[in-house]
């Protein structure tokens, strides 16, 4: 009877996934490129996060959002949540209504670092860290204004700021969370998803968050990616899932190696592989729609 149970969930939620109409299918390489090559311009220079580029970056998050449907969460009027410093720019959270009281959180930060003094390029553009985790999210909210059938969790997508400067954005939501964090069933944080072996993604942290790893095979019998589990334990205190581990909130790290181009004024858009962030992407919103139904 269980297994009835998970292949109505599939049929019911996520349809016919080969379909070119499926929401996942929205998900495209293009669109991310797109989205990278306007965070990571030059014209963005870097998107320090106490710099107005950072705040540019955080209106064109908000602004996609908001056509995509999203709204604000319980209790807020904006998407733009402010750290405890007004030199910060802000948190970028938004939602996709369910119909329960529970949340599955999708996450990325889409700071970087600020120009350097001298040098024939003094930009670090950080297309892969992390305009990439950004974009994705910017596909996944587009991939949920498709969705046809309600959901039970609210999924809520988080553009933190202040990664790079020591995880500013993420410790202040989880230390002054605007949704309770026992009513958290999964939290997906994305960061540098477009570069290395083609195809091949690193997934940390699915020991302690086994319902989220079941929900990522599932997702991933569709999107065929090649995950390496557990390979690098200790990431899970370099990104912004860190202040919520510590609060016991389930989580995982999806990331690909670090590479030359990691903090370099290198990384930029023409080195990412679009293709594997999109699948990522896809992987992320499949993984997020199964938390939101949790089978009886």
């Amino acid at each position: 009877m269980r297994n009835c149970c998970i292949v109505a969930l599939c049929i019911v939620f996520y349809g016919c996934s080969s379909s070119q109409n499926s929401p996942e299918s929205s998900i495209t390489a293009n669109q991310i490129l797109q989205d990278v090559s306007w965070l990571a311009s030059d014209e963005m220079q870097g998107r320090h996060y106490r710099s107005i580029e950072a705040r540019k970056a955080a209106k064109y998050i908000a602004d996609k959002w908001k056509l995509a449907g999203l709204t604000p969460l319980p209790t807020k009027t904006s998407m733009y949540l402010p750290t405890g410093d007004s030199r910060d720019s802000p948190n970028v959270a938004a939602m996709y209504k369910g119909t329960g009281d529970t949340f599955v959180l999708i996450t990325a930060h889409y700071d970087h670092l600020k120009p350097r003094r001298s040098g024939k390029d003094k930009i670090y553009n950080g297309a892969d860290d992390n305009a990439s985790g950004t974009a994705a999210l910017l596909a996944i909210a587009h991939a949920l204004s498709k969705l046809q059938t309600p959901i039970q969790s609210s999924i809520v997508l988080v553009a933190f700021t202040g990664e790079e400067a020591g995880l500013v954005g993420s410790k202040y939501f989880a230390n002054n969370s605007p949704i309770p964090l026992a009513k958290i069933r999964g939290l997906m944080n994305l960061d540098m998803i477009s570069r290395g072996e083609p195809n091949t993604i690193f997934l940390e942290g699915a020991p302690d968050a086994p319902r989220i790893n079941m929900a990522i095979v599932r997702a991933n019998k569709q999107v065929s990616l090649n995950i390496i589990r557990n390979a690098h334990t200790d990431w899970l205190h370099r990104s912004d899932q860190a202040p919520f581990l510590e609060k016991n909130v389930p989580c995982i790290f999806l990331s690909v190696e670090d590479h030359e181009d990691y903090h370099q004024v290198t990384d930029h858009t023409d080195k990412i592989i679009p293709e594997l962030a999109a699948k990522t992407a896809r992987l992320a919103f499949l993984a997020a729609i199964d938390l939101a139904h949790p089978v009886p």
